[in-house]
């Protein structure tokens, strides 16, 4: 299997194979991120979830699904992310 250097945990790891559904974004997240990173993103309760509840984003709104991928870009620090991630976990 290839080997990426993870963007986010500046770990190196094996790229993921199991499909995004993410179109165009799929290839540069897999060439960029690993598994740990991107379930952290995208479990169930994740990041994800915690974005959308915090920003009060409506996804079937264009600019809501906009606002999510400019976040999740930035979490995951990857190219030309356009925003500053804001962890409110913390």
């Amino acid at each position: 299997m290839a080997e990426i250097h993870c963007l986010k945990c500046e770990q190196t790891a094996e790229q993921m194979t199991e499909p995004l559904f993410l179109g165009k974004m799929e290839e540069e997240i897999k060439s960029h991120t690993c598994q740990n990173c991107w379930t952290e993103w995208n479990k169930p309760g994740g990041v994800k979830t915690m974005v959308i509840n915090e920003y009060h984003l409506n996804l079937g709104d264009e600019t809501g699904r906009a606002t999510l991928k400019k976040q999740m870009r930035a979490f995951l620090k990857l190219p030309d992310a356009g925003a500053e991630f804001k962890d409110y976990r913390t």
